[in-house]
C-alpha cells in the first residue's frame, strides 16, 4: 500500500507536459477579440475603410456616445488637454477620433490616458487618393493598463453638402500592428507618413 502511495505522490508532484503552446493560443485569442471589436465598432461608428485597410474615414457620428464634459480626459504630465473631451462611444482599437459635431474637438474613450500628443503631424500633406490637403491633424499615444494604441487623426477643409450644412471629411490610422517593432509614437508616425501620405495630390 505504501508503494502505491509513494508512486501516486511522485506522479502527481510533476504536472504533465503542455500539449500546446499556451502563449501562442492566448495571443491568437486576443487578436481575434480585437478583430471582432473593430468589426463591430466599425459598423456602430459608421466608419468606412480607407488607405489599405489601416485607416478609417470619419463619415458620421461616433456611435451614440455622450461627451461627458464634467469628466476630463486623463493626460500625462506635460501633455495639453486642450481640445480633448471624454466619451464612452468609441471602440478600444480606435480609442480617439474627431467629434463630428464640435469642430476641432478630439474625443478620447473613457479609461484611456494620453501620454504623448503631437499637434499637426500631417497637416498640409495629402492622404492617399484625396484631392485636398489636410488642414488639421493630431497624433496621440494612448495607454490603458498595459495596452498601447498610437493614433493619427486628420481632417480636410469643410465641404458644403448642398443643404446648407457643412461636413469635415477626414480619417484616422491606428497602430501599432501585430509584429511591428517600433519604439515610440514618433517612429510609427514617420512610417505612416511614408506609407499613407504625400506632399502632392493624387493624380
Amino acid at each position: 500500500m505504501q508503494d502505491l502511495t509513494d508512486r501516486l505522490d511522485a506522479e502527481l508532484r510533476t504536472p504533465p507536459p503542455a500539449t500546446f503552446d499556451v502563449a501562442a493560443t492566448v495571443g491568437a485569442g486576443r487578436r481575434a477579440v480585437r478583430r471582432r471589436r473593430l468589426a463591430a465598432g466599425g459598423a456602430a461608428l459608421a466608419l468606412a475603410l480607407v488607405v489599405g485597410g489601416a485607416g478609417v474615414a470619419v463619415t458620421s457620428r461616433f456611435g451614440d456616445g455622450r461627451v461627458t464634459q464634467q469628466d476630463r480626459v486623463q493626460v500625462a504630465a506635460g501633455v495639453s488637454p486642450e481640445g480633448l473631451a471624454p466619451t464612452d462611444g468609441l471602440v478600444e482599437d480606435l480609442p480617439a477620433g474627431y467629434d463630428p459635431q464640435h469642430d476641432g474637438v478630439v474625443l478620447v474613450r473613457d479609461g484611456w490616458e494620453v501620454v504623448e500628443r503631437i499637434d499637426d503631424p500631417v497637416t498640409g500633406l495629402y492622404a492617399d487618393s484625396q484631392p485636398q490637403p489636410i488642414d488639421d491633424s493630431v497624433a496621440l499615444d494612448l495607454r490603458k493598463g498595459g495596452e498601447v494604441r498610437w493614433v493619427v487623426l486628420y481632417q480636410h477643409p469643410a465641404q458644403d453638402d448642398g443643404n446648407g450644412s457643412h461636413s469635415r471629411p477626414g480619417g484616422a490610422i491606428s497602430g501599432p500592428d501585430e509584429g511591428i517593432d517600433l519604439p515610440d509614437l514618433s517612429s510609427w508616425l514617420a512610417d505612416q507618413r511614408t506609407l499613407n501620405f504625400s506632399t502632392t495630390a493624387a493624380g
